[in-house]
């Protein structure tokens, strides 16, 4: 019988999924923000459809609970009324929650994504991925391309917010920024929330934040920054320190190294570091991200890209000629790698 309910968890885990995908689809988080706890009918009226189907709508919403994405009250009508919860308010788009992450879990759990999966037996007789196998192109070359997946940066910028304290919080606590150090330069830093956010804790920094011309062009100009139009694979501007948040996982070994390697180049060579934010997936610390940390392992697999273990990221550190280095754990899904020169 055990193992018929894990068996059970893990074929339909689709469930949880899908209908995650619907509620932010359908903005139930807002809606239940805006009106107060609801009943079915009134949450009901409340859909972008024209006709709802109550007896698949309510199946839905029963999923909901079960997932504690939403809560349920009786009053003393006996009417059951949704409210949210924790995990809800998350969802609440950035209207009502600046740290939304609704964007981010459409991006996630876009099925033109979860379907490449189809095709992990074939990925793994092989070089391509499943994304390059399902579409005939790279996962990097599509986003140039289509301008669906040029959103990415959208979604990743409220992940960013929601772990970017976890971050601070880690530098300040392993006095990895100090005095010595004065310019920083978020490599890949997109609109520049991670270089901000590690301003305000570190004022005396001069921040450059570096990407792509077509990424840079759009960034609202900032007095606190210098933006920078460049590619990481070619080159990247001097500083003292260098950040690499959400950048390594997604290429493989070589071209990590590559990166690495620029990095390299362009730190100081005494007091230069250069801090890398990402998930270690055997990191002791913080178990409870574990299933998150090895369910994105699965997914950047799945798109081409790969998450690490400790000796992962130590074979690419030494590959590109770095010998020193130290894993710093955080309040979140990833870990601090600081690196020296």
């Amino acid at each position: 019988m055990e193992a018929w309910v894990q068996l059970s968890k893990h074929m339909f885990a689709f469930a949880e999924t899908m209908s995650l995908r619907c509620a932010v689809q359908l903005g139930l988080p807002d809606k239940i923000y805006e009106h107060g706890p609801l009943t079915l009918a009134e949450l009901a009226t409340k859909l972008p459809i024209e006709s709802v189907n109550m007896d698949r709508f309510e199946q839905t919403m029963r999923y909901l609970v079960h997932i504690n994405l939403f809560t349920t009250t009786t009053n003393h009508h006996e009417e059951t009324k949704y409210e949210l919860t924790p995990m809800s308010r998350l969802l609440l788009s950035k209207i009502h929650n600046n740290k939304s992450l609704a964007t981010f879990v459409m991006g996630a759990t876009d099925p033109e994504e979860l379907f490449v999966s189809g095709r992990l037996v074939e990925s793994l007789g092989g070089s391509k991925s499943c994304w390059e196998l399902q579409h005939g192109v790279t996962m990097s070359e599509k986003m140039k391309n289509d301008n669906k997946w040029s959103k990415v940066s959208d979604a990743m910028n409220g992940y960013t917010l929601n772990m970017i304290d976890a971050v601070v919080d880690g530098i300040k606590r392993e006095s990895i920024i100090d005095q010595s150090v004065t310019t920083l330069v978020d490599v890949g830093g997109n609109t520049g929330i991670a270089a901000k956010a590690i301003l305000n804790a570190f004022p005396h920094l001069k921040c450059t934040v570096m990407d792509l011309l077509d990424v840079v062009e759009n960034v609202p100009k900032d007095p606190q920054l210098t933006l920078v139009a460049g590619d990481f694979l070619s080159s990247i501007p001097n500083g003292d320190v260098l950040l690499l948040k959400s950048i390594l996982h997604g290429y493989d070994d070589d071209v990590s190294m590559t990166i690495l390697n620029n990095c390299k180049k362009a730190m100081h060579p005494t007091r230069g570091r250069l801090i890398v934010v990402e998930m270690v997936l055997d990191m002791e610390t913080m178990p409870e991200f574990s299933h998150a940390r090895l369910g994105l392992a699965m997914q950047m697999m799945l798109i081409g890209g790969k998450e690490r273990t400790k000796k992962g990221w130590e074979r690419v550190i030494h590959m590109a000629g770095f010998t020193r280095y130290k894993i710093v754990p955080i309040a979140a899904a990833e870990s601090i790698i600081v690196i020296y020169p």
